[in-house]
């Protein structure tokens, strides 16, 4: 069996993925390396509480874990990883009867380099933290679908037609969700962006 050293960082996380599938334990810390913070801020920034998120992002490992054996690639491995994802975060809500809490506390979801690339790299220290509560508090004034779409874009990287796939609707709909939530971003960021 590979060690996780051994393994090739430039392996896809699709061959990965067959790999742990096949076995190799290795395999999967690998996949976990690289994907563990993206799927936890995922949730994070859909106005979990610290602590509900990290239990959703054990689920989501969880549940790739127990499906291990039937994985086909059929798409990218981060596409089938954000299906998973979403479905948590959308049983989720439809437990929960009442809104999602906002919380801004959560410092280490929200890193700097996560911040509009635009901004003043003069900023004060106080001006930094005023830009990140204001970012975390747009991000939380969006609709849910479109906070999904933006998240998957802006915080994840998939294209408009991954995200397509990831949320099982037409391209045209997910660019519409896109176009509003830029908008009301940039609008609800204009004090802090140029």
């Amino acid at each position: 069996m590979l060690i996780l050293d051994e393994l090739s960082q430039d392996e896809t996380d699709e061959s990965l993925m067959l790999s742990y599938a096949n076995g190799n334990a290795s395999a999967f810390d690998l996949l976990y390396q690289r994907h563990k913070l993206v799927v936890f801020r995922f949730f994070v920034r859909q106005n979990l509480a610290h602590t509900v998120a990290e239990e959703l992002a054990h689920d989501t490992w969880l549940k790739i874990i127990n499906a291990r054996q039937s994985y086909v690639v059929t798409a990218k491995f981060t596409t089938y990883l954000f299906t998973v994802a979403r479905r948590l975060v959308i049983d989720y809500q439809q437990k929960k009867s009442h809104l999602f809490e906002v919380t801004t506390t959560d410092d280490e979801a929200y890193s700097q380099d996560s911040m509009p690339s635009n901004a003043d790299d003069e900023q004060t220290e106080p001006d930094k933290q005023a830009l990140s509560i204001a970012l975390k508090q747009q991000i939380s004034l969006l609709p849910f679908e479109q906070r999904e779409v933006f998240l998957l874009k802006q915080e994840a990287g998939f294209s408009i037609d991954d995200i397509a796939n990831i949320t099982q609707q037409n391209k045209e709909k997910v660019k519409s969700r896109w176009r509003y939530a830029l908008k009301k971003m940039r609008k609800g960021l204009s004090f802090y962006v140029n």
